[in-house]
């Protein structure tokens, strides 16, 4: 499904790049839709991993549909090659995963039930470099920048530790991480619009407190890629 989906987004860019007239630098104000995925190789502490020791979940069970905003604003700075852009955008993303026990069961044999959920929202500050300038209807763009991901776990249901079993306990906490982000795209401008694709990589782990979930020490590891389209409103009006 995301592979039609960048395909279509990728034919409507070449298709724009034919009819719109030469751009021109402003303000962009966007949106974005995509799928966020975690990376699969994960850290020994973190939370994931660790329950999946005893759970039947992978960290792929928490991909999901991610939404954003952005607004981009052109930076009066010369360069050799191309022009630079500045950006502040958040965007959001969700999931909660039924899991059960993979190696515990009820005393009847029935399956020990646990709900898993994970939400994040990253705010970033970005700079955006693109080389062949803002005259161009087609324009590619590399950058990076910092992000600050505020994250929420929860974890719910029955618990099994050393042959006990703990009843319809409850853990849930909000907490933020720092790290870089890696952005690249490609997008074609009209008069008014810029409709594009885009990927985006972030780097940061997260911490709880010494106990969550009856895990001492864990961490989540919130490294992972945003494949987005974009659709922006160019504001201002053309020189």
């Amino acid at each position: 499904m995301q592979t039609r989906l960048f395909r279509s987004l990728l034919l409507a860019c070449a298709a724009a790049s034919v009819c719109t007239p030469p751009a021109f630098a402003q303000p962009t104000l966007s949106v974005s839709f995509g799928h966020f995925m975690l990376r699969h190789h994960r850290s020994a502490a973190d939370i994931f991993r660790i329950e999946h020791h005893d759970l039947a979940i992978e960290a792929g069970d928490f991909n999901g549909l991610s939404l954003g905003g952005e607004l981009l604003v052109p930076v009066p700075l010369r360069a050799a090659l191309g022009t630079f852009e500045a950006g502040v955008g958040a965007s959001y993303s969700s999931r909660t995963v039924a899991a059960t026990h993979s190696r515990v069961f009820n005393p009847d044999g029935s399956p020990i039930h646990r709900t898993l959920g994970h939400s994040q929202l990253p705010l970033a500050l970005t700079v955006r470099w693109l080389p062949l300038g803002h005259p161009y209807r087609v324009q590619p763009y590399a950058g990076g920048g910092l992000a600050l991901i505020r994250f929420h776990v929860l974890e719910s249901g029955d618990f099994a530790a050393r042959g006990t079993l703990f009843r319809d306990e409850r853990y849930e906490t909000t907490r933020t991480a720092v790290g870089p982000v890696v952005v690249v795209g490609l997008r074609v401008v009209s008069d008014r619009l810029a409709l594009g694709v885009e990927g985006r990589h972030q780097t940061a782990r997260g911490s709880f407190a010494p106990v969550f979930a009856r895990v001492r020490d864990a961490e989540i590891d919130l490294h992972g890629w945003t494949l987005n389209g974009t659709i922006g409103l160019r504001l201002g009006r053309r020189p």
